[in-house]
């Protein structure tokens, strides 16, 4: 695996920039014929075996029949070609034929065959979805200014107006049924429209808004005699009781929250200056040190107050090695670099080795491995990989991996496919149908495979900065082809101006936190050169 990993790094790294759009699209093509992550460790089940498409030839974990000495593997495409090839195993990629087989619908037959090359034991099916490659880079260059507009019109928009009074969540906007998430997210929001220079003309209240929405999040966080003291809850514990239901209550708590919301405090302190705010970011991490399970990372699903597991799930605990930078970065303080050593030690020992990016969202209960893939976890090691001052070629090589990863799972180019992974959440349902998507766009999870713009922001965020790293043009028309769209997307006049939650038309429910990744994303973007 490390060979051939190194191996695509080298092709990856120092591409020229003068290549034409269709020498780009040629080499995006050609770059499919190398699989992701094909051989896992012993005794290790396939990750991809509830995945329906592929962009990058894939490899399956089909069963060995007795007295087989090779395999013969019949792809049928959707024109109607077969492409036959033989290999030594039943799990042998299909490189070799993987840049003929036309987009759409594929069904693949693999059948065991003696030294004679007569036919032994039973045949393996599999059928999945052929992706579309990059093939259009975008013409023309994207809005500078939509940024920008994108966030005033969140921080103008009804959803936020709370904060501008009273200080209490919308009863009408039930999403802040997620205060974790939804508050902290409204409230690092505010704090950046007002931070920004120019500032704008009602800065001033904008800031005194982000306060009211941090110091309400802040006064919901549990007590100093809870095991997860000092961070914020997940579920709402008074309001919206009507929409938490299941594993959603306020008896539980998703562990990645606080690591997202510290980040959003951190915002507000930049912008108010005020110390109680990084105080607070603080206390987060102070809890995550205590907290730490002796191999590394925590359990994902607890009661915050005695802090045992409400499910077997364990966090993978990227979001916490992000914040702990962050927070480092901010004070110069190193008194949780040790903290955030081990959690990263956990990664490489875990997902990196297993391969199961399992999704960990507080609207889909916990699943067990591989049932519910996603790429945020993922993609966010790989920035942090990038944005290392000293790697190793091997991390490098990594981080290029995750972003292939990301792209065959999740990046809809073209011609989206019909069947979803497994079973829908209701948001997943709500936005499932993909005649509805506006393409090219990201897909976020398998229990929610619907675009979604916070998706898309994580993508345009990983090829930025693997274009910075490698110098290869191709990511960084990815990048733009991904925020072309999202551009596209603010011109729909049910939210005017913002950048769409479900990147689809109509348009549905709006996430603050979502639209937030998009609007800083989409910041990168403009600023790329």
């Amino acid at each position: 695996m490390r060979g051939l990993l190194l191996a695509l790094l080298g092709c990856c790294v120092g591409v020229a920039a003068a290549e034409s759009s269709g020498d780009l699209a040629k080499r995006a093509l050609a770059e499919t014929a190398t699989p992701v992550r094909p051989f896992l460790p012993a005794g290790q089940p396939a990750w991809n075996r509830h995945a329906v498409q592929f962009l990058f030839a894939p490899a399956f974990d089909l069963p060995e029949v007795a007295g087989a000495a090779r395999y013969r593997f019949t792809l049928k495409d959707s024109a109607g070609r077969e492409h036959v090839f033989f290999g030594p195993r039943p799990s042998t990629p299909l490189t070799s034929v993987w840049t003929e087989v036309a987009v759409g619908p594929a069904s693949l037959v693999v059948q065991g065959l003696d030294a004679a090359g007569a036919a032994v034991g039973e045949p393996s099916a599999r059928r999945f979805h052929r992706a579309a490659p990059f093939a259009s880079p975008v013409a023309g260059e994207i809005d500078p200014a939509g940024p920008a507009r994108a966030l005033a019109s969140l921080v103008h928009s009804p959803d936020l107006r709370c904060w501008f009074g009273a200080g209490q969540p919308e009863p009408q906007f039930v999403l802040y049924r997620y205060p974790s998430k939804i508050v902290g997210a409204a409230a690092s929001a505010l704090a950046n429209y007002a931070a920004q220079r120019p500032a704008p003309a009602d800065a001033s209240e904008a800031l005194a808004a982000s306060r009211r929405a941090a110091d309400y999040l802040l006064s919901m966080t549990f007590p100093e005699d809870a095991v997860w003291a000092g961070h914020p809850p997940t579920y709402h514990p008074t309001l919206y009781r009507e929409r938490l239901k299941g594993h959603m209550s306020a008896g539980n708590y998703l562990t990645n929250c606080g690591a997202e919301t510290g980040r959003y405090l951190l915002d507000v302190h930049a912008a108010t200056k005020e110390r109680r705010y990084l105080d607070a970011a603080v206390r987060i991490a102070a809890t995550y040190e205590k907290t730490q399970l002796p191999e590394g990372s925590w359990s994902l699903f607890v009661n915050p107050r005695d802090g045992k597991p409400a499910s077997p799930n364990v966090l993978v605990p990227t979001g916490v090695v992000g914040f702990l930078d962050q927070l480092e970065s901010v004070t110069g303080d190193r008194r949780f670099a040790s903290v955030r050593d081990r959690a990263l030690a956990w990664i490489m020992a875990n997902p990196v080795r297993t391969w199961n990016w399992q999704g960990q969202f507080e609207d889909v209960r916990p699943l067990p491995p591989y049932e519910n893939m996603t790429k945020h976890e993922a993609c966010d090691l790989a920035l942090h990989l990038f944005e290392q001052k000293e790697r190793k070629p091997e991390d490098l090589a990594l981080a290029l991996e995750i972003l292939r990863y990301a792209e065959d799972q999740f990046v809809i180019w073209a011609q989206p496919p019909k069947e979803t992974p497994v079973s829908q959440s209701a948001d997943g349902a709500a936005g499932g149908k993909a005649r509805k998507w506006l393409l090219p766009c990201v897909l976020e999870q398998y229990r929610c495979y619907a675009p979604v713009c916070a998706s898309s922001a994580k993508l345009i965020r990983t090829y930025l900065a693997a274009w910075r790293v490698t110098g290869d043009r191709l990511h960084l028309e990815k990048a733009k082809a991904l925020g072309a769209t999202l551009a596209q997307a603010q011109s729909h006049p049910k939210a005017p101006g913002r950048y769409q939650t479900w990147v689809m038309l109509p348009p549905g429910a709006m996430w603050f936190n979502c639209e937030l990744m998009a609007v800083r994303a989409m910041q990168e973007l403009s600023e790329a050169r």
